[in-house]
């Protein structure tokens, strides 16, 4: 039973630190949205904020696997005396809906921030595109104006 407690207790600081992580997700991903907004887009500190949004993912996907190894080595025990760890398995229903409410929140900012990213692509390939037009009017102009004779053979003097 103490085994129990133990791993019962790992389960909560889990998902408590899941949690924390989440947040600092969440706030980097309000930062990026921030970074977006920007009149010109600050695309190196978006870039920053990617690697470390990068390595938080990279501990949340550890916590979940621990979480799930030792959920398994108490699952049946959490069944079947559900009334000896029935403060534990509250706290434990608590901490999943607060981590499943900030995993919904995460998602939504995402969305709003690929949303953003999008609109920010296309107007750069459109910047590229008239760019690129404007480019090839201002070469096309001069190829004809190469090719036109110089503006001194139009004024011949015709006077014999």
């Amino acid at each position: 039973m103490d085994n129990q407690n133990v791993y019962i207790n790992i389960l909560i600081n889990t998902l408590a630190k899941k949690s924390a992580v989440l947040d600092d997700l969440i706030d980097i991903t309000l930062l990026q949205e921030s970074y977006l907004k920007e009149a010109p887009q600050n695309m190196d500190s978006f870039e920053e904020t990617l690697d470390n949004k990068s390595e938080l993912i990279n501990n949340l996907d550890q916590l979940d696997d621990g979480f799930e190894a030792v959920y398994e080595r108490v699952k049946e025990e959490l069944k079947s005396k559900k009334d000896l760890f029935q403060n534990e398995v509250l706290k434990l229903q608590e901490l999943i809906r607060q981590v499943t409410n900030k995993g919904v929140k995460l998602q939504a900012l995402e969305q709003q921030n690929k949303l953003k990213m999008e609109a920010y692509f296309l107007t750069k390939k459109q910047e590229i595109k008239n760019f690129k037009k404007s480019s090839q009017t201002a070469s096309n102009y001069y190829k004809s104006m190469i090719d036109r004779p110089q503006g001194d053979s139009y004024f011949l003097d015709k006077k014999k």
